[in-house]
């Protein structure tokens, strides 16, 4: 029953004083708006991108240029000068030698332009083979993919992102149009499903074509890498072992780096919670700076009431039932804020999963509030002990 009136006390002092109450409030509610938005932000970059690692599956392996030993640097010899690097022969002659091998190369150029009558749009090329639907786990929303006829034919087809897709020709379906693309015309025969962003960057804003056509347009030929899945009955760790071997033997010295999908979900989960954990500890400073100012209010409310709490302990209180009345009105202001902080923070990070992938945990929500209740008993404490330790004879003489 104390507790319910020192509750009713507290919301009768704060509702006297309600502009200052809802100006206290309000470092509190942004505060945990704040941690709850941007953490929101590091988990859903963290499933987002472990999501993509799944879609790839976990057997799946990649075989990058250059040697290394930290897989942090295993696509950060792309580009640069080796003495043999890894190529479209690679990819056929490890398919000969591996029945069953799904295997597809990453030839990528730089930003192109595709041009669909006067629509002209920026894009990223990508040459790939007739396994990349199956290898990298994209589904089609309509079409067809590359067969090894259209690839080894050096077909003029063409398979569309999503956004690029609705970009060109809006609700129209593009299969069977054409676009004009490397000064080259391409006929479009399939549109692939949104994949949103990926570990390997946007693919709905990417144009697949044979990598036959591709190395012919542009005379490129040393690949980004090359993504693979086992056959059948055949397990990751033997197939490493065996794309080694071969790849050594074709080159006449290990200058590649075999990575699988279990190091890129550990690296990524590495990374995604170092960068969580450190939204997480800039929401908790906002959380701190509301925390004095509800603090410097506190303090402010006891000199403007120590009449009054002279008048309480003329009349019976003691030091303790003033120590928690002043604590219990900080514990309101920052209980009230922080749920409807945390309101804020989720209306807010639904909102902007529209502009970049979110996710809302039980633990941020669980966090946010458990700190908020904390700054309140924290930085009420002091106001708190001060008010419970004025002499009641001076309080009554305050002016």
């Amino acid at each position: 029953m104390k507790i319910i009136r020192l509750f009713r006390m507290a919301f009768d002092s704060l509702r006297l004083n309600r502009m200052r109450s809802i100006l206290s409030t309000l470092g509190i509610v942004v505060g945990v708006a704040s941690l709850i938005l941007i953490t929101s932000f590091g988990y859903g970059a963290q499933q987002q991108i472990l999501s993509s690692i799944n879609k790839l599956g976990s057997d799946a392996i990649i075989v990058t240029p250059g040697k290394v030993n930290d897989i942090r640097r295993a696509f950060s010899s792309v580009g640069s000068t080796i003495t043999k690097p890894l190529t479209y022969d690679d990819v056929k002659f490890l398919k000969s030698e591996i029945p069953g091998l799904i295997a597809t190369p990453s030839l990528t150029t730089a930003r192109s332009t595709v041009k669909v009558g006067e629509n002209e749009i920026s894009v990223t090329v990508n040459g790939v083979n007739e396994d990349f639907l199956t290898a990298l786990g994209y589904d089609l929303s309509s079409g067809r993919g590359f067969t090894a006829t259209d690839v080894n034919g050096y077909m003029n087809y063409a398979i569309l992102g999503s956004k690029i897709a609705v970009d060109l020709f809006g609700t129209e379906s593009p299969i069977g149009k054409s676009i004009n693309l490397l000064n080259t015309k391409f006929y479009i025969i399939g549109v692939l499903l949104p994949q949103g962003s990926t570990m390997f960057g946007s693919v709905d804003r990417n144009i697949f074509i044979p990598i036959t056509k591709f190395i012919t347009i542009t005379n490129t030929n040393s690949l980004g890498a090359i993504y693979m899945k086992p056959p059948q009955g055949m397990s990751k760790d033997v197939l490493i072992a065996l794309v080694k071997t071969l790849l050594m033997n074709k080159h006449g010295v290990e200058n590649f780096t075999i990575s699988d999908m279990a190091q890129f979900a550990d690296l990524a989960n590495t990374a995604t919670s170092i960068l969580t954990t450190a939204l997480t500890l800039i929401g908790l400073i906002a959380l701190i700076v509301g925390g004095i100012g509800i603090m410097n209010i506190m303090l402010a409310t006891v000199a403007e009431r120590t009449r009054e709490i002279g008048i309480r302990k003329a009349v019976g209180a003691n030091s303790r039932d003033i120590l928690l009345q002043f604590l219990f009105e900080s514990i309101v202001i920052t209980v009230v804020g922080g749920i409807i902080g945390i309101i804020i923070g989720v209306v807010g990070a639904r909102l902007a999963s529209s502009l970049s992938p979110t996710a809302i945990t039980p633990t941020s929500i669980i966090v946010g509030f458990s700190v908020s209740v904390a700054v309140g008993v924290f930085f009420g404490v002091y106001p708190a002990v001060k008010a419970s330790k004025l002499n009641p004879v001076e309080a009554l003489r305050y002016e």
